[in-house]
C-alpha cells in the first residue's frame, strides 16, 4: 500500500480551499466562541465578530478564480478588513494583511518555507493591532503556532504542508489550554480564551 502522497505546495485553489473551510468551521462554534468569551470583557460578542470579518472574506471571494497566490491573499485581506468587527476582527485582518504581505512574491506554488515567512509576518502583523497586547490571548497562541512551524521547518526542509500544519496545531492546542491560567479572567471563569479558540478551530 502506499503511504499518503505529501503536500509539497499549496496552488491558488489548495490554499483558497483550506481557507474556505476554516472559515466555515468558525463560524460553526461561534455561539460556543460567544458562550466562552469573558475577556477583556464578558460581552459574548467574540464568535459573532470572527463570523463577521470572516464571512466577510466568503462573500468576497466567492467567485475570485485567480490561481495567483498572492492576488487571492490580497483579495481575502481587503476583503477581512472591510468586514472586520470587534477586537478579534482587527485581529484577523491584520493577520491576513500580514499574510498577503508575507506572501507578496508568491505566484503559483508556496512552499512550506513561503508559509512559515508569510505567517511569520502574519503574527508581526496582528501583533500591532492592539495598542496593550496581552499574553494568553489569541496573539500568544498566534505566535506559538508560528514558532513552532518555523522549528519544525527549520529542522527538515523536506517537511509536507499535513506534517508541518499538525505539529503547529498541536502546538497551538496546548498553548491553547495555557490561556486558562494566564489571564485571571479565564481562570476565575475556567475557560479557555475565546479569540484563541476560535484562531485553532480556522
Amino acid at each position: 500500500m502506499s503511504r499518503q502522497a505529501k503536500i509539497l505546495y499549496l496552488d491558488g485553489t489548495r490554499l483558497y480551499r483550506a481557507i474556505v473551510a476554516g472559515i466555515r468551521q468558525v463560524i460553526s462554534k461561534q455561539d460556543y466562541l460567544n458562550n466562552i468569551n469573558v475577556f477583556p470583557v464578558p460581552d459574548r460578542d467574540t464568535g459573532t465578530n470572527m463570523a463577521l470579518t470572516l464571512n466577510a472574506i466568503l462573500e468576497s471571494t466567492y467567485a475570485f478564480h485567480d490561481a495567483n497566490i498572492h492576488a487571492l491573499l490580497d483579495n481575502v485581506a481587503n476583503a477581512a478588513l472591510n468586514g472586520a468587527r470587534g477586537n478579534s476582527g482587527a485581529i484577523l485582518a491584520q493577520f491576513f494583511q500580514g499574510l498577503s504581505e508575507g506572501a507578496k512574491t508568491v505566484e503559483e506554488h508556496m512552499t512550506t518555507k513561503n508559509f512559515v515567512a508569510a505567517i511569520a509576518t502574519a503574527v508581526n502583523f496582528a501583533h500591532k493591532a492592539l495598542s496593550q497586547p496581552k499574553e494568553g490571548t489569541i496573539l500568544t497562541i498566534l505566535r506559538d503556532f508560528s514558532d513552532e512551524i518555523t522549528h519544525q521547518q527549520l529542522a527538515n526542509n523536506e517537511l509536507d504542508f499535513v506534517t508541518l500544519l499538525s505539529r503547529g496545531i498541536e502546538r497551538a492546542e496546548n498553548s491553547l489550554e495555557h490561556t486558562k491560567v494566564q489571564l485571571k479572567e479565564l481562570k476565575k471563569a475556567g475557560v479557555v480564551d475565546a479569540g484563541a479558540q476560535g484562531f485553532v478551530e480556522f
